[in-house]
């Protein structure tokens, strides 16, 4: 019988030694087990290394948040910026209707008449136009409201009602220059040798207008006095008034140019070379005056001390040597004008007051001192405003 499967096998391995074992292992099966061994092991133990790391990561990972719902972007960002800037521009209109009033928002077109240079000289036959000019704060204010009350007297009215600083004319005009005047240029800030207290010392040439400037016509004549005739006729009516007046400090030192063009074309022309402010150093003869004229000036002055002091509240940068210079400057301009202006006269404020006691106001007050208006005028008038100079100037010294 043939002997199993099994008992042939068993045959065969009890027929082998342990040292062909031995080298059958070492022959073959060695050489193919032991790298695979190695590659095992080393699997195994990098598979172990990246489950201990995830298992660490996962353990120190917060846990995920819950998405929440986006944002929509709603208006109310803007309207509230949009409510803001509004109430911000009616503050302002409020502050601007209430100080100077409805004529304020009126265009500068709207506001003047329509008559020609030959409708102007008809109707200055018979009326005179008077202006009132000199020093900034030195009363032109108080004098140009008691000329106004006159029932022959045709002004513009106060500052509310004709919607100009201080109710002056310079400033409704574009024909000759503001110089920087005004509580909007000062806002806004004014060039050198402009604004309150400085004009009158820039340029000659841009300061002291005459009959000589190239801008003197019929249309200027016209344009001037069609801004200035609507507010004559608009507050006193022109048909009844024998004077239209206009009142501006700067007239002071543009008078024989106003001269010129209210009396445009009888006006007497200057010659080629003209004088400033020095006349007595200019070698050019001084055109003459006219014998007449629809012009009419009144010049105001003051103590220049008390003058630069009442400056200061004004003028923050301003020193009282310096509202002292630019004083003289005025004062040298209306000495120069006033040989060439057929109807001129000068006044001082301190006289002016002596005879009309004038109302306190805040131009006659510095630093909450107060300047009498009924001692002007009186012994000594301008001695408190030099001993008043000296304190102010230390307060101001220390304030800075």
């Amino acid at each position: 019988m043939a002997p199993s499967i099994g008992e042939a096998a068993q045959h065969l391995l009890e027929s082998w030694s342990r040292d062909d074992w031995h080298a059958a292992a070492k022959s073959v099966t060695a050489r193919r087990v032991k790298p695979a061994l190695i590659f095992g092991l080393a699997f195994w133990a990098m598979r172990k290394v990246a489950e201990l790391a995830q298992f660490y990561y996962k353990k120190r990972k917060p846990p995920p948040r819950k998405p929440q719902p986006e944002k929509k972007q709603g208006w109310g960002s803007i309207v509230a910026l949009l409510g803001v800037l509004a109430t911000i521009a009616v503050g302002v209109q409020a502050w601007c209707y209430h100080r100077y009033g409805p004529l304020f928002f009126w265009s500068a077109e709207s506001k003047q008449l329509d008559l020609t240079p030959h409708a102007w000289r008809a109707l200055l036959e018979t009326r005179s136009v008077g202006f009132i000019g000199g020093h900034h704060r030195a009363g032109t204010t108080q004098l140009w409201r008691s000329v106004a009350r006159h029932p022959d007297v045709a002004s513009f009215g106060e500052q509310r009602d004709c919607g100009l600083d201080f109710s002056e004319g310079i400033f409704a005009q574009d024909v000759y220059p503001r110089f920087g005047v005004g509580e909007v240029q000062e806002f806004l800030g004014s060039q050198k040798n402009t604004g309150l207290g400085r004009y009158a010392l820039g340029a000659v040439e841009d300061v002291y207008w005459t009959e000589g400037h190239f801008t003197v016509s019929g249309h200027a004549q016209a344009r001037v006095l069609n801004r200035f005739g609507f507010l004559w006729d608009r507050h006193s009516g022109l048909d009844g008034a024998k004077v239209l007046l206009e009142k501006s400090p700067p007239n002071a030192v543009l008078a024989r140019y106003l001269q010129a063009l209210v009396d445009w074309p009888d006006h007497v022309k200057a010659p080629e070379k003209t004088c400033a402010a020095d006349a007595e150093f200019c070698d050019a003869p001084p055109p003459p005056a006219p014998l007449t004229s629809r012009a009419r000036f009144i010049f105001v002055t003051r103590h220049p001390i008390a003058n630069a002091v009442s400056h200061l509240a004004y003028v923050k940068d301003g020193t009282v040597p310096e509202l002292v210079a630019h004083w003289v400057a005025v004062e040298a301009y209306m000495r120069s004008n006033a040989p060439r202006l057929a109807h001129v006269r000068k006044v001082k404020f301190e006289d002016f007051c002596a005879v009309a006691p004038v109302r306190k106001s805040p131009s006659m007050i510095n630093n909450g001192t107060a300047v009498p208006a009924t001692s002007i005028g009186d012994r000594d008038p301008h001695g408190s405003s030099r001993r008043r100079v000296d304190g102010v100037e230390r307060r101001r010294r220390r304030d800075v």
